[in-house]
């Protein structure tokens, strides 16, 4: 599907919030609510846009995420698909992706105990241990989502990001049902939830506002297939000579607007940022910036390409 610059600006307005209605983004755009509704729900036909999340604080309720890098050895095609088969029937798996690189496979577990964690990594061993050259482990410090700028350059910048230290904040059961409800649905509407709460309309709109206060609602954004859009996945895991460099690079990564998510880490890494570009080219440009610019700062790198992703949940799992 070929998309002009209106499709490009639906896009980019549904990531700044995915819960804007139609009439909303009709305003910004300066097109009628039928144009716009129309040509999003193309998007969604073609499926360039996969669909909409809600960017929920999981350090504020206690849960933390913990990435695990995967090198395979003497593994068939068939003991592969079993493997990730296995992977995403855990429940508490966030991330699966098949990656190119150095590693072949990362994988996302949230977790509110490091021995659930290790739990969580001795079950996995013991079943397929056998295939696994060589693993590492990072945990996430701070998640900076950025918002999809690369399609449309002419808006603002923002930057989500979860630097809160761990607590143990308790949801009601009201606003644990709902969090579950609309993780995964950001769009679901206030009617449809009242619904499925058993509450009025405007008793579900007072907790979607106190949670967006109490910053355990961090925004709404919406999922899209990069392929579809002519880009192309690449992660960047970067350990520096001094940690308290992050932000700098973070700043660089950002500029360049193909950057997504940029991840500050305690591990091997201290830093992984999440590019989408068309091409190589374009990819080598940032990384000959990158490298003329922190050739002091860091140690060492290393670039995947990430070519399927499984399974992407953005933490309804363990509300319920």
């Amino acid at each position: 599907m070929s998309l002009d610059n209106l499709d490009k600006r639906i896009i980019y307005e549904l990531d700044l919030n995915a819960r804007a209605t139609v009439s909303e983004i009709a305003k910004k755009v300066r097109k009628s609510k039928e144009t716009v509704n129309f040509r999003l729900n193309r998007l969604l036909d073609h499926q360039v846009i996969k669909g909409f999340v809600t960017i929920i604080n999981t350090q504020k309720m206690g849960w933390f995420y913990q990435k695990v890098y995967l090198k395979f050895r003497n593994i068939t095609r068939e003991k592969e698909a079993e493997f990730y088969n296995y992977i995403l029937k855990q429940r508490n798996i966030s991330y699966l992706a098949e990656t190119e690189g150095y590693y072949d496979c990362f994988l996302l577990v949230l977790v509110n105990d490091p021995q659930k964690m290790a739990l969580f990594l001795d079950n996995f061993m013991q079943k397929y241990g056998e295939f696994v050259r060589h693993k590492d482990i990072v945990t996430f410090l701070s998640v900076h989502r950025f918002n999809q700028r690369y399609l449309y350059k002419g808006g603002e910048t923002v930057d989500r990001m979860n630097n809160m230290p761990l607590s143990n904040y308790q949801l009601d059961e009201t606003d644990n049902k709902l969090l579950s409800l609309i993780a995964n649905h950001a769009r679901i509407s206030l009617v449809e939830l009242s619904k499925q709460l058993l509450i009025d309309p405007k008793a579900v709109k007072y907790h979607l506002n106190k949670l967006e206060k109490e910053k355990i609602i961090l925004g709404y954004a919406l999922l899209t297939d990069f392929k579809l859009l002519g880009l192309q996945f690449f992660q960047i895991n970067i350990s520096l000579k001094d940690s308290s460099q992050r932000y700098k690079l973070i700043e660089f990564f950002n500029s360049t607007y193909k950057c997504l998510f940029a991840i500050e880490l305690l591990g091997k890494y201290d830093l992984l940022v999440e590019l989408h570009v068309k091409d190589n080219e374009e990819l080598q440009s940032i990384i000959n910036s990158f490298r003329d610019q922190f050739c002091d700062v860091y140690n060492d790198y290393d670039i995947h390409t990430v070519n399927r992703e499984y399974a992407m949940s953005w933490g309804s799992y363990f509300l319920k």
